[in-house]
């Protein structure tokens, strides 16, 4: 990864935040395992994510109890998970996979979940994340889908 990734956190917080990548690397504190299956229909299984829980980065940024929503992007791309699902130990901003991390054009860092997840949810290149107490529009399914369409 480069120097120069960097993750905005802000919203409703108390404490906004743009963490630089030696940051990031600072808080991590979990690793997941999980089977990854695409809607193009192929399934990687056993994929192994090292990184910080998005509920760290939550309470790190003091995310406001009544906020229930978790808003995830990468430029126009972006995910909405609730408060629930965003809290669950299962998600995390990988840093690294397989043991070896990634420059950003590779997708790191990369949101990544349980198995049961819709593949369109592991939001790659991450840029920022944004705390609120309604949804905002989500972009990820309708861009993913829309590129198996073609």
């Amino acid at each position: 990864m480069t120097d120069s990734v960097s993750l905005s956190i802000g919203g409703d917080v108390e404490r906004p935040a743009c963490l630089a990548l030696a940051e990031l690397r600072a808080l991590m504190d979990a690793e997941l395992v999980a089977d990854f299956h695409c809607r193009e229909g192929w399934s990687r299984l056993g994929e192994r994510w090292r990184g910080v829980r998005l509920r760290t980065l939550l309470v790190l940024a003091g995310a406001a109890d009544a906020a229930g929503y978790v808003t995830v992007g990468s430029g126009e791309y972006t995910a909405v998970l609730t408060r629930g699902q965003a809290e669950d130990g299962r998600v995390l901003l990988a840093l690294e996979h397989e043991g070896a991390a990634s420059p950003r054009r590779a997708g790191f860092p990369r949101l990544v979940g349980p198995a049961e997840w819709d593949c369109f949810l592991s939001v790659k290149s991450v840029d920022r994340i944004e705390v609120t107490r309604e949804p905002q529009q989500a972009t990820a399914a309708a861009i993913a889908l829309a590129r198996l369409e073609r």
